[in-house]
This record gives structure tokens, C-alpha cells and sequence, in this order.
């Protein structure tokens, strides 16, 4: 293929400007045993080029580990080397990296190592010595071979593409034979390639087309190009209706591209289906491309409008970040990108906002598409919102936590009635007194308002169900009247107010409450509830120890006791209650030094 660039690799690269662009960085290995004279090579190099990147090896046996780790251009060798000549070295080279330009650099020249170096494969041979000069030389020489390489390596390229088109490619000479033709245009034909290699077009031609192509087709395509559908006439007589494309290049060479017609519309018609199928898919589908700035997206479906709110005009040309705000957070983020540098599949859940604001939890999905070279080409990606899912699955864990929470508080509610019944059958088997057990009903009555009060719990969720007017005065005396707390005081003030409530819960909120203040204050402490000032809510107050300055903030904090044989549960369940309500508590001192909370019940 290269003989039909004019002037070969030789004026590919002058016509392309490879040698004066070269541009992009160069990156060359240079092995050299002597460490100082390495040093100065390197920096009279990058000095002549300042996109030469020299990295220098001293050791010639560890060349092939380091053209596998680095990224190399071209490999200046030395040729007296100790252990391992520079030929050595080329042969080790080429044996690995066919390709790759080798200069060796020597200090020891002769016609001998020079033939020997030519016959291994060396790109250039440089001898050491006449001053400074040399590296200009040196550099000119690198630079040159670059190219080259770079230049075979793009005309590969081309071929390959060539090769592999689904099109039928064909390159005819000024007599209009055939000089090249791809796979794909002896199959579209019927011939075999050989075949066609230097018969005339006009073997593809019916007889009635033949005029109309030299007469019409061939005079446009000489202006610049012809583009229409034409009629081919297969070996073995049957024909094809093509999509044709005719133009010439400088040297008068015809490049005819075809393609079956039948086969591009079936493509056109597969190619359609699937874009109908992204667009109508229900979740959001992406594609963008590596090769641009930051990986924008070039494909957005419906489904992807419609879930992000962005029409395709404001996300195309965009990175998927464009999505992310304050709330996403950077591990998923980290996953996301690890993955897309290196090119592997990956799949994450993170905060995503959509074009009103709304904040919403996407399940991204990313694969790479690969390649001819399995190098990623584009990446797809897949977009689900989850938000109901995360919704259910946080509701699911606040469930579970107010289970295990009210599990505990109710065990420690229970224990108030259950050591009331326990003390009253002690009494009664030391001293035969029956009347200690007609004080039980009232504590049994309790327990059981307290174990319906756990079914409904667990039944509908919630610690709170219908709430009703209820006398905040009387639930307080109500529940002064479980506790045994003989020689403590109730004192209840003016101005407890009716609130709505669930007087069961409320009436487990006071025997709590109360407790904490006998409990921590004593058989004489004193407890005043009453009604708050200019908020709708009440207060118990205590003439007790109070509570240290230290310990406010955690005393509503489900095990948290200050006492050795203490649960910790009777303040937590009591901040329950109170969140249960949609109501606000607060810890304060009372004004003889006791402690005080505060339940406001109206927080609008």
C-alpha cells in the first residue's frame, strides 16, 4: 500500500510536515554504561528539543523492562558496552519491537559494526565526537527516524482501516484497471481479488451503463467527485445495485468506494431499531466519547431526558459530572472514574441532581465499548433512578432501629409495674396479709396497656397512634400513682393545658419523667409540673441534684445513665414519645436546682 503514497514514506512525511511538526513529546531511552556522559547527552537533547523527553539506562540488560514500562520512541545505543554490546542490544530490541527506532551512537566506529548493525535492523548509525555539533546531528537524526515510524505507523493505520471497511474500496490506474481492491469489494462483486487485479472497470459494467459511466460519471468525478446509485454486473451474470463514490487523486488515480444497497439499508434498518430501542428504553442511556476533551456525551436517550429533566441539546458535549452537586458523594465518584481510566466496566449508586434541583439516587452502569484493538472507543452508560428503592430500604433500617430502641425502653417501662406486683406478693407470703395482692390490679392493669401498647408498636410502626384531647393535669397524677414513691411529692401547678395526644404514650412519658426524679432525687424530693409561659407545653421540675452541665446533652440518649445499676432507657423513651408527637423537649435546671424539662407542644 505505501508505493501508492506519492514519493513513499519519504514524501508522506515531507507533505505531511511530520518532520517540522513532530510537535507532541518524543520520548527516548538512551543506554550508555557511562553515567556522566549520559547526563550530558540528555541535557544537550532536550536542549536542541524541547519536547525530547531522554531517560537514560546504564544498565543494557534491563532495556526491554524499561521499553515495556516507559513510553519510547526511539532507543540511542552505545556500542562498547560491558556484558552486552549495543548490537546485542538491537538484536534483543527487534526481536521484541520490530519497529521501533534504534540509533546507535558509538564511540568505536567501522565498516564492519556498521554492516552488522544494518543487516540487524538499525534505523541509523551516529558515530561519537566532533564537538557540540554532534547532538544537533544526533537530534536531527532522532527526529527524523520519529517521524518515519510515526508516519508508517499512520499509513498501517489507514491500511487496516482499509482492509476492514465494510464498504468496497478500489484504487484503478489512468487506464482505468484495477490496482487495488479491499475484501469487501471482491465479495460485493463476486470476483476473488486477484480476479480483478488488472482487468478494466468495465468488467462490472452491463453493457447499456458502460456509456452513461464514461460519458457522465467519470467527466463529474474528474471535476472533484460523483456520488449516485449504479448498476454492477456480478461474475457469474446476476447484478447488485450499489451506492457508488467516485473521485481522483493528483496522480490521476481513481478511488471507487462502494456499497450494496440491500446490505445498507438492512444495516440502516438494524441501526434504526436499535436507536428506537435506546430511545424508548425506559432508563436513561449515554454514550460519550474518550478521544474529545473530557469525555462528553455525544447520545442521549428519552429515557435520560426524561429522568434528569435536561433536554439532549443542554447534555450533549458535556461530561457526566454536569449531574453531580454538594450532596454526591466522592467515593461512588472515585469508583466511577478508576474505572473509565482504565477502560473496565463498573457499576454505582450516588446523589444526582436533576436540571430543577431536585436531588435523586442514580444507579449508574458504565461499560467501555472496545475497538478493532480492543482500545475503548466509546463508553456506554446506563442511568436508573433508585430513589424509592433507597426510600423503602431507609425506612426499612429506621424501622429496625425503632424496634430495637422501643424493645429497650419498654423493658425498662415494664420493670415500674412488675416490681410494684413483685414487692405486694413479697408482703403477702411473709405475712399472710391477702391484702397486699388487691393492690395488683392496678399494676397488672398497667403492664397490660403496656404489652398492648408494644402490638401496636410493632403492628402499624409507630409509638404514637390516635391522639385525642387529653388532660396533661390528670395523666401526670395518673401516672404519679404507678410509682412507688412514698415520702416524695406531686405538686401540680397552675396551667397544665389539653393537648392532643396518645394518652397511653403521654401517660408512659410522665412515668418516666417522674421516676427520673424520684429515682436521682430521693424519698423526699419534690416534683412540680405545671403549664408553660407563652408556649403551648408543660414542665417537670424537681428539687433533686439535678443534672451536671456536662451531661445535658446526653441524658435523652438511649443507654445513658448516670447511676451503676441504671438502664438508661426511661429518658430515651421518653425523647420517643416526644418526637412521636412532631413535639420538642428540653433540658434545663429548675430555680431551686433540681432538674427541668420542658415539652413545648405547639411548635408551629
Amino acid at each position: 500500500m505505501t508505493e501508492l503514497v506519492p514519493g513513499g514514506i519519504d514524501g508522506a512525511i515531507e507533505e505531511r510536515g511530520f518532520i517540522a511538526d513532530v510537535g507532541e513529546e518524543v520520548g527516548v531511552l538512551h543506554i550508555e554504561d557511562d553515567g556522566s556522559f549520559a547526563e550530558l547527552v540528555s541535557t544537550f537533547l532536550e536542549r536542541q528539543r524541547d519536547y525530547f523527553a531522554v531517560e537514560t539506562e546504564t544498565d543494557p540488560q534491563a532495556t526491554l523492562e524499561r521499553l515495556d514500562d516507559a513510553d519510547v520512541d526511539c532507543v540511542v545505543c552505545d556500542y562498547d558496552m560491558p556484558e552486552m554490546d549495543g548490537l546485542a542490544v538491537l538484536e534483543q530490541v527487534r526481536e521484541a519491537y520490530p519497529d521501533l527506532p534504534f540509533v546507535l551512537f558509538t564511540g568505536k566506529g567501522s565498516e564492519e559494526i556498521a554492516s552488522e548493525a544494518i543487516s540487524k535492523g538499525v534505523t541509523e548509525y551516529l558515530q561519537k565526537g566532533g564537538g557540540t555539533e554532534q547532538y544537533e546531528v544526533l537530534a536531527n537524526r532522532i527526529e527524523q527516524a520519529v517521524a518515519r515510524y510515526r508516519a508508517e505507523q499512520q499509513v498501517t493505520r489507514g491500511f487496516h482501516a482499509i482492509e476492514t471497511s465494510h464498504d468496497g474500496i478500489s484504487l484503478l490506474n489512468e487506464d482505468g484497471e484495477f490496482i487495488y481492491v479491499n475484501e469487501a469489494y471482491a465479495d460485493i462483486t463476486g470476483y476473488d481479488r486477484e480476479e480483478l487485479l488488472g482487468t478494466h472497470w468495465e468488467v462490472l459494467s452491463p453493457e447499456h451503463e458502460t456509456g452513461k459511466t464514461n460519458e457522465e460519471i467519470l467527466a463529474a468525478a474528474r471535476e472533484g467527485e460523483w456520488k449516485g446509485r449504479t448498476v454492477y454486473e456480478q461474475k457469474g451474470g446476476n447484478t447488485v445495485d450499489v451506492d457508488h463514490r467516485l473521485t481522483f487523486t493528483t496522480d490521476d488515480t481513481m478511488i471507487c468506494t462502494i456499497a450494496d444497497v440491500s446490505a445498507a439499508e438492512a444495516v440502516r434498518e438494524e441501526l434504526s431499531l436499535k436507536e428506537r430501542a435506546m430511545d424508548e428504553a425506559p432508563i436513561g442511556i449515554t454514550i460519550t466519547d474518550p478521544a474529545q476533551p473530557d469525555n462528553p456525551i455525544i447520545y442521549a436517550n428519552d429515557g435520560f431526558v426524561d429522568l434528569t429533566g435536561y433536554t439532549r441539546e443542554e447534555a450533549t458535549g458535556q461530561n457526566c459530572r454536569f449531574l453531580q452537586g454538594e450532596e454526591t458523594r466522592e467515593e461512588p465518584v472515585a469508583a466511577i472514574r478508576d474505572a473509565v481510566d482504565n477502560a473496565e466496566p463498573v457499576t454505582a449508586e450516588l446523589r444526582n441532581y436533576r436540571a430543577d434541583g431536585d436531588l435523586f439516587w442514580n444507579r449508574v452502569s458504565i461499560a467501555p465499548i472496545g475497538d478493532a484493538d480492543g482500545s475503548p472507543e466509546h463508553f456506554v452508560g446506563f442511568q436508573q433512578d433508585v430513589t424509592e428503592r433507597h426510600a423503602v430500604e431507609e425506612r426499612h433500617e429506621q424501622w429496625i432501629q425503632l424496634v430495637q430502641e422501643f424493645a429497650d425502653v419498654l423493658s425498662h417501662d415494664l420493670k415500674t409495674p412488675l416490681s410494684v406486683i413483685q414487692g405486694r406478693v413479697e408482703l403477702a407470703q411473709e405475712t399472710g396479709d391477702t391484702a397486699h395482692l388487691a393492690c395488683l390490679d392496678e399494676p397488672i392493669d398497667r403492664m397490660t396497656e403496656l404489652i398492648d401498647d408494644a402490638a401496636a408498636v410493632m403492628e402499624t410502626g409507630e409509638l404514637v397512634s390516635e391522639e385525642a384531647p387529653v388532660d396533661v393535669a390528670a395523666v401526670a397524677e395518673d401516672a404519679w400513682l404507678t410509682l412507688a414513691a412514698e415520702g416524695a411529692s406531686l405538686t401540680i401547678a397552675d396551667g397544665p393545658p389539653t393537648v392532643p395526644a396518645d394518652e397511653t404514650a403521654l401517660q408512659r412519658l410522665f412515668e418516666n419523667l417522674l421516676g427520673n426524679s424520684v429515682e436521682h432525687g430521693g424519698d423526699a424530693v419534690s416534683i412540680r409540673v405545671g403549664g408553660l409561659e407563652g408556649e403551648v407545653g408543660f414542665y417537670v421540675a424537681d428539687d433533686g441534684p439535678g443534672i451536671p452541665e456536662e451531661h445535658a446533652d446526653d441524658v435523652l440518649d438511649p443507654g445513658f445513665t448516670t447511676k451503676a445499676d441504671g438502664t438508661g432507657f426511661g429518658m430515651a423513651s421518653v425523647a420517643q414519645i416526644v418526637a412521636a408527637h412532631d413535639w420538642q423537649i428540653r433540658v434545663g435546671e429548675a430555680i431551686d436546682g433540681g432538674a427541668r424539662f420542658e415539652v413545648v407542644v405547639d411548635t408551629a
